[in-house]
């Protein structure tokens, strides 16, 4: 039965795809004129260019850290961030600090994890952030650290190598082992943060203790995905026992980077021959994350608008369907034993259509994807017709295109962006196999992605529309 009934539908559907015309008139002829519903479908060119991103607004849960070149130039990621006190917590009234010591834990590492990098950590002197303000990633090291003798913090700058790690921890959250690498601080550093304990709240530690700035001052082929930031501070204290015995007990207090503070992963990038790259885009485009260049779709709405009007004349427009597709140039399938320098960054999993003029909006107020806004795609595999894996984003645009549309006024062209995120989800309580979006946030990790520009010769972007009149 289920099948007669596909069958059924299939046959339907294919008669509506062959009689659009008969369609139309025998609608007519039921219908009076001012009644009738036109249904029209038309293909619309689009442009594309590449805009560069100096700026995001992101609230990290990772870090990139160090330095690398590739064709797109010269990424110099460092770290500033507040650390979480234990509000309320107090030192044994006879305790005496012995140590204090960073750890920066790291999933995984972008580059040559045999070539060599330092990493410096000095203490933020000028100014600390406020919980509540949206920062972005090009802030200015000089509002927040004065990078003096007396803010480098280690006992000696430590020079690593990421895939040479000095120890691990097994994380039961990624089921694997983290390595790590430990700091140990200045003797004098360590007197200090001790005796800066007043914990009655998170506000009133930032004051005194206004955060860490982690750098890498050497090395040129390496970036750590920093995955968690923990400071401890290692003491003892002594008591009497009943029998009046004094007893030496050490403890360790932990201070975490953390959701409850505030941490901004500042990004530079130099060297990039963004004329180059933009001369390129007669074939194809860039989106390079983190925030680098991002790829601009500008949609024809004047063009669009006149061929709609000219098809429904006075009656309202409704896109039925806005099919946009982008496909992506260098997916990299070899193993990881053959990879070269170009093969170094792969597609964003997650790309975001976004109208420009909102795009610092949607990410400083948090907002989420919309059909009129903020449109979200995962990366798509599909079979070209000699049977090669294709990869692409998808879009329907249809409700946007909508509201445009019926606007009194709007510019000749809608200006769009490709901008690569990551997103977090949470199970629905109507059930367990959904999952509900909560936060978009720009990409924090490396990627470079290559599409098929809109002016491309053989396989150009293309809007295909579907529109109704009522």
């Amino acid at each position: 039965m289920y099948k007669k009934i596909l069958l059924l539908l299939s046959v339907f559907a294919v008669t509506l795809a062959g009689c659009k015309d008969d369609m139309i008139s025998s609608g007519s002829s039921i219908l009076q004129d001012d009644d009738e519903i036109i249904v029209d479908a038309d293909t619309f060119s689009v442009r594309s260019a590449l805009c560069e991103a100096n700026l995001i607004y992101a609230a990290p849960d990772s870090f990139l850290l160090g330095e690398t070149d590739s064709r797109f130039g010269t990424l110099h990621a460092d770290i500033l961030t507040q650390m979480a006190c234990p509000v309320g917590f107090e030192y044994p009234a006879t305790s005496v600090v012995d140590s204090v010591c960073i750890f920066l834990y790291y999933r995984t590492w972008f580059g040559d994890g045999n070539s060599p990098m330092s990493i410096s950590v000095y203490e933020m002197d000028r100014n600390t952030f406020s919980y509540n303000t949206a920062y972005p990633n090009n802030i200015p090291l000089e509002d927040y650290c004065s990078l003096a003798d007396s803010t480098f913090i280690l006992a000696n700058e430590r020079i690593i190598t990421a895939a040479h790690p000095t120890d691990s921890v097994y994380s039961s959250s990624l089921e694997t082992y983290m390595p790590y690498i430990r700091f140990r601080t200045t003797d004098e550093f360590a007197q200090r943060l001790f005796a800066k304990n007043n914990y009655s709240s998170q506000e009133a530690f930032n004051r005194i203790f206004k955060g860490l700035y982690i750098t890498s001052t050497f090395g040129s082929a390496t970036v750590l995905n920093i995955g968690q930031i923990s400071m401890a501070v290692y003491y003892h204290f002594t008591y009497t026992q009943s029998d009046g015995k004094d007893t030496t007990v050490t403890d360790t207090k932990i201070f975490y980077a953390n959701t409850e503070v505030r941490q901004i992963n500042r990004i530079q990038y130099t060297n990039t021959d963004f004329s180059e790259l933009e001369a390129q885009s007669d074939s194809i485009n860039y989106i390079i994350s983190p925030a680098h260049i991002y790829t601009r779709l500008s949609l024809p709405m004047k063009e669009m608008s006149e061929d709609i009007v000219t098809t429904l004349g006075h009656k309202r427009p409704y896109v039925n369907l806005a099919k946009l597709r982008v496909d992506i140039l260098n997916v990299y399938t070899g193993s990881t034993d053959d990879k070269t320098t170009d093969d170094w960054a792969q597609p964003a999993a997650q790309m975001l259509l976004c109208k420009e003029s909102a795009l610092n909006r949607f990410f400083a107020d948090k907002e989420l994807p919309s059909d009129t806004c903020a449109i979200l795609s995962q990366l798509r595999t599909g079979t070209d017709t000699e049977g090669n894996t294709t990869y692409y984003y998808s879009y329907d645009i249809a409700t946007l295109l909508t509201q445009q549309l019926r606007q009194e006024q709007y510019a000749d062209s809608l200006h769009m962006v490709l901008v690569p995120v990551s997103v977090t989800t949470s199970s629905s309580s109507s059930s367990s196999s959904s999952s509900a979006i909560t936060r978009v946030k720009p990409q924090q990790t490396i990627s470079a992605t290559v599409i098929s520009s809109a002016q491309n010769a053989t396989n150009p972007m293309r809007l295909e529309v579907v529109y109704s009149g009522f």
